[in-house]
């Protein structure tokens, strides 16, 4: 008869496997020797200096903030000095009929060879409808830009800590699967000491054997994935691939009393924020096509000289002959607007027109936040379901397993109930913390659909 589990060990296990720690302590070899470690919230705050999605995005600020000041600009007093020479290989001639030029000529020359001016202006707008306008538009400009930022944040904290999720997951699956590849080499050493001395089974031995092999293969294919699974997190975090990181934060607690959110608020999500301020720059939009029906009015005052001459120069000396003079003047420039051929019109009616597009898409975006926050949240609630029968699955497969190895040592079960004993116990631990990293993956994506992951994360 079975010799009765020690129901202390048991109790023991039972708390360790809620936490998903190891039966026995493992070092992360190859990660955790002189390596930095790091928390989810510092691996998205080393995120935000050095992935390149965000410093891109981070660049399109700054260049909304150029746009505000090249807007500003045009209120400014506006300089251009203009510059101009020419040599007339053939100088224009005017014909007057009945009129005989001096010399015989066909016609009289109009100007000289050489040619040279120098002029400068400035223009002060006075009125212009549409300043206030793009002024407003850089703003709002700015602002979307802002906002694609917090976005690509967000996506970026979300991405880094579900490949964090990962790495743990892993961690402990290589984990558990050396105290089982241990267990099963310390069995097949006493049954290969057992069948030299009579007492066990060749096939016995043989079949632990293959078992251990085949424990062992799936350690190298798991520590394989691990450093694969290491290298996204580094991608995502913008940190070089040969870089050694460790995890601080080694252990999913799962929390029996965990409160979840349920109220949507739209207002919440950047996604929303940006559509708002899209529809907001479409208004502007119109607007401004609108006041392109208005005048204008813009100051000026020029400056010029102007110098003409037989002989090659710039400007007059003693032996050239050149005749130059200067000239100046202020005004006012008035310009109204009074007919295009309907272009106006129409691009205040296509504007328009993309307005109603982007009010629209704002309501399917409601609807589609909401349809979001109602599916994660019943698949968070499924997940944490689920977990709570893998956990048991577990135990039991635990359990199963200590009895089966207990009656192969005394000889009622065979190596085949040993073998099949320590398989359904590994499957029950994968299904456990696959399931595991499904509930947190869930959770996150609940808290994303809330507009919520960043305070979710600790990060605000």
């Amino acid at each position: 008869m079975a010799t009765p589990i020690n129901m202390k060990s048991k109790k023991r296990f039972l708390i360790a496997l809620t936490l998903i720690a190891p039966l026995i302590g493992w070092s992360n070899s190859g990660f955790a020797q002189d390596s930095t470690y790091f928390t989810i919230k510092e691996c998205i705050e080393y995120a935000m200096q050095n992935n390149s999605k965000i410093k891109v995005a981070k660049y399109d600020e700054e260049f909304g903030k150029k746009q505000i000041a090249e807007v500003k600009g045009r209120a400014f007093p506006q300089i251009n000095i203009n510059g101009n020479f020419e040599d007339r290989l053939k100088v224009p001639l005017l014909i007057i009929p009945g009129f005989q030029a001096p010399g015989g000529g066909e016609g009289i020359k109009m100007g000289y060879k050489y040619n040279s001016s120098l002029s400068g202006e400035v223009t002060q707008m006075i009125i212009d409808p549409s300043f206030g306008i793009g002024l407003k538009a850089a703003k709002q400009s700015t602002l979307l830009y802002q906002q694609q930022t917090v976005q690509v944040s967000e996506q970026t904290a979300y991405n880094i800590a579900s490949a964090y999720y990962q790495v743990i997951v892993l961690q402990e699956q290589l984990k558990l699967l050396k105290v089982n590849f241990n267990n099963t080499k310390k069995i097949l050493e006493v049954t290969e000491l057992q069948y030299k001395n009579g007492v066990a089974k060749s096939v016995d031995v043989k079949r632990l054997q293959v078992n251990t092999n085949n424990l062992e293969s799936q350690i190298r294919e798991l520590t394989l994935s691990l450093d694969n699974a290491f290298n996204n997190l580094k991608f995502q975090m913008g940190m070089p691939l040969e870089e050694k990181i460790a995890l601080a934060d080694t252990v999913l607690v799962l929390n029996e009393n965990e409160d979840i959110a349920k109220e949507v608020s739209v207002e919440n999500r950047i996604e929303y924020q940006i559509a708002k301020t899209n529809l907001g720059l479409q208004e502007l939009n119109t607007k401004n096509n609108m006041r392109s029906y208005y005048p204008t009015l813009t100051a000026y005052g020029n400056y010029g000289y102007t110098g003409q001459g037989e002989s090659f120069g710039l400007f007059r000396t003693s032996g050239n002959q050149w005749v130059d003079y200067t000239s100046s003047s202020v005004g006012l420039r008035l310009r109204i607007p009074v007919f295009d051929g309907m272009q106006k019109s129409a691009r205040i009616q296509q504007s328009k027109i993309r307005t109603l597009q982007q009010e629209e898409n704002i309501n399917l975006l409601k609807q589609s936040i909401n349809l979001e926050v109602s599916n994660s949240l019943a698949q968070y609630k499924n997940t944490r379901s689920r977990i709570e029968a893998e956990k048991a699955n577990v135990a039991l497969a635990q359990e199963v397993y200590e009895i089966t190895q207990l009656e192969f040592r005394e000889g009622v079960s065979t190596s085949t109930d040993l073998v099949e004993a320590e398989l359904s116990l590994r499957q029950a631990q994968n299904m456990y913390t696959r399931t595991l990293l499904d509930l947190y993956t869930a959770r996150l994506n609940h808290e994303k659909s809330l507009g919520n992951l960043l305070i979710y994360l600790k990060l605000k």
